[in-house]
């Protein structure tokens, strides 16, 4: 087992179903799902080291058209 982080995003009105489509393509995202509150998306992620997390974000959903902001929030073993 790899590490783990659950990743939420805020994205522009409209965008959520869009974003979700697109990151469900990749392989590293173990599930997504669109919620109500500040923020739009939470996905989890598994990696093998907290600095794939980062690269994740910033590479597969900071990349991304519509994408406002991220937290991430690893998860303690």
């Amino acid at each position: 087992m790899g590490v783990q982080a659950y990743i939420l995003i805020q994205v522009q009105a409209g965008r959520a179903q869009g974003i979700k489509k697109e990151l469900s393509q990749s392989p590293y995202f173990l599930r997504i799902d669109r919620v109500m509150g500040p923020f739009d998306l939470i996905a989890l992620v598994e990696v093998e080291s907290n600095q794939e997390i980062g690269e994740i974000v910033l590479k597969e959903i900071q990349s991304l058209s519509g994408v406002k902001r991220t937290l991430t929030c690893p998860v303690i073993p």
